[in-house]
């Protein structure tokens, strides 16, 4: 996330809450230590993630938390059927309708 010069590279997200280099020496040591890993998720994953959450669940997710979702989804397979998964959903994504509508082919069709 840095670039030649060690500063923070242009990052960018469909979501305005994840749209910033999340880079401090806080992480790397968390990182370095073992105590965190980090993942990245496409907005396209992230979208789908929003639509299945939708769907399966009746709730509108905020982007943020859509990406969550998304990881979850991407580590499920790899989980024994003893595993409990626990996502936590933050904010509104009644908010983000205007940018995954387009996506999702609904534009004009919810009001």
């Amino acid at each position: 996330l840095t670039d030649n010069d060690g500063e923070p590279a242009p990052v960018y997200s469909i979501s305005a809450g994840l749209d910033y280099p999340g880079v401090g020496p806080e992480h790397a040591f968390l990182m370095e230590s073992g105590r965190a890993s980090y993942v990245s998720v496409t907005d396209d994953e992230a979208v789908d993630a929003f639509r299945i959450l939708c769907r399966l669940e009746g709730i509108i997710p905020a982007l943020e938390s859509s990406h969550a979702v998304a990881q979850a989804l991407k580590i499920l397979p790899e989980l024994s059927g003893d595993k409990t998964v626990l996502v936590n959903l933050s904010g509104r994504g009644d908010k983000d309708l205007d940018s995954v509508l387009p996506l999702l082919g609904l534009q004009g069709e919810v009001s």
